[in-house]
């Protein structure tokens, strides 16, 4: 028996969740609330079908015409116009199934299929919680004769419902697979969610995983923690690598950071957390690159803040050894920082990594529920590639975020945890802790960290 065909959406992030895409000939249910991104999803993988030379056949069952909705559809970048009538043909069946009913519009789509030569079809508005309109037996041998005519002709078929929270009963059985589509909303953010509950003949990544919407079309982000890690581990072999502090690597068992390892730098507001994230980021160069992602302070302010202490972080900036970007939008997910986040270090070859404010990874929706396991599976990753990363954390911060206290279990991923605190009555002087070093045995040694005449500087304190 011949091994089933994929059909690959082409949809950044899908067809990873779907470990390869659907299959040829399959037949699946995309159902959500209106508004939640099933129709410009199924537009997008028609159009990049057509990019790849296949032909689809768009058939919407409601009042709304085809014309309208494909008038939304241009503002996207993927939908390009000679595609119309050529790769794509878009038809109404709102007619027949006001008429003659769900039998009426199969008859209609086996003419069309074989008419255009088709291999994708999409069925746009499936209402089949109206059991006053089409009996459940009716809405049942649609999807059953849908399936035979998907099987027999090589179709690829996508069914669009909202479902309006109604279960579909006996269509469940008889399908390949069942995506489900959210709009999560918690407090005063939102966030789109997809789950696959049902996929036949593979494995999928489980769970509900975050999209986006641009004009670009639906973009998805697999949840971190599910994602396997790389088969060949980078060896973070080599001398340490430098915190950027005078004095701060002498005092560090290893002559500073080893290479792979992650860092917390915690402490309240003011407490001199920032700077000393600086320090370690204006060391980066073109051999071993830095990537700042800056989640509350603009780069304006904190080249000013390193230029106030001596850092060289505009040079390391302006020769292109360290790049600086920006948390991004109030409602972007976790995931979707988590994997801008590795995207940007694997295309600038970045070796060091900083994070300045946990607390912007924690004003996500998702974080209350799962942002520990993220953090746990993030720092796993990036240990694996061989990056020294260093993540500054203001508990009061996180608190405000996440309306809970600081998890001591955090402390726990990290490998190394320095704490940052004011020293009154001593100027600009800064009280730096040791607490942990993973494989060794810290005995909380204590630093006044300060500006010295080369940058920042740390000197014992009895």
């Amino acid at each position: 028996m011949a091994v089933m065909k994929r059909f690959p959406t082409a949809v950044p992030g899908l067809d990873e969740i779907l470990h390869g895409g659907l299959f040829e000939g399959g037949v699946y249910i995309l159902e959500g609330p209106p508004g939640v991104g099933k129709t410009t999803l199924a537009n997008q993988i028609a159009f990049g079908h057509a990019g790849k030379g296949g032909k689809s056949l768009y058939v919407t069952m409601l009042a709304e015409s085809h014309s309208r909705m494909l008038q939304h559809m241009l503002g996207q970048s993927f939908c390009k116009t000679e595609a119309v009538n050529s790769s794509i043909f878009y038809l109404s069946a709102y007619r027949e199934l006001e008429q003659d009913g769900l039998k009426s519009v199969v008859q209609l789509l086996r003419g069309e299929i074989a008419k255009h030569k088709v291999d994708l079809l999409v069925v746009d508005g499936l209402v089949v919680e109206n059991r006053a309109v089409h009996s459940e037996e009716s809405v049942r041998q649609f999807v059953h004769e849908l399936q035979s005519l998907a099987s027999a002709m090589g179709c690829t078929c996508l069914l669009l419902t909202s479902g309006n929270s109604r279960p579909l009963n006996a269509e469940q059985t008889m399908v390949d697979g069942i995506f489900e589509f959210e709009d999560y909303v918690y407090q005063w953010r939102a966030e789109r969610r997809i789950q696959v509950r049902k996929f036949r003949g593979s494995a999928v990544e489980r769970g509900k995983h975050t999209f986006c919407i641009t004009d670009d079309g639906l973009h998805f982000f697999p949840r971190l923690e599910g994602l396997p890690l790389p088969k060949t581990p980078v060896h973070a072999e080599g001398p340490a690598v430098s915190t950027g502090v005078i004095g701060l690597d002498d005092a560090l068992p290893h002559g500073g950071l080893v290479r792979g390892s992650s860092t917390m730098v915690i402490g309240d507001s003011g407490a001199g957390k920032t700077l000393l994230a600086l320090a370690f980021a204006s060391r980066a160069s073109l051999e071993a690159r830095g990537l700042l992602l800056a989640c509350s302070e603009s780069q304006a302010e904190l080249v000013r803040a390193g230029q106030a202490f001596g850092l060289p972080l505009s040079e390391a900036l302006d020769s292109g050894a360290l790049e600086m970007h920006a948390r991004g939008q109030e409602d972007e997910a976790l995931d979707e920082i988590g994997h801008r986040l590795l995207r940007l270090l694997a295309e600038q070859e970045s070796q060091r990594l900083v994070v300045d404010g946990l607390a912007g990874l924690a004003d996500t929706v998702a974080f209350p529920e799962r942002g520990y396991r993220f953090m746990g599976r993030l720092l796993r990753e990036l240990k694996h590639r061989g990056i020294t990363s260093m993540f500054t954390v203001d508990p009061q911060a996180i608190a405000v975020a996440t309306g809970k206290p600081l998890a001591d279990g955090l402390f726990g991923w990290f490998d190394n945890v320095l704490e940052l605190s004011r020293m009154p009555g001593t100027g600009d002087a800064r009280k730096l802790m040791i607490h942990k070093i993973r494989g060794m045995c810290v005995k909380n040694a204590t630093f006044a960290l300060g500006p010295d005449a080369s940058g920042l500087a740390v000197t014992p304190v009895p």
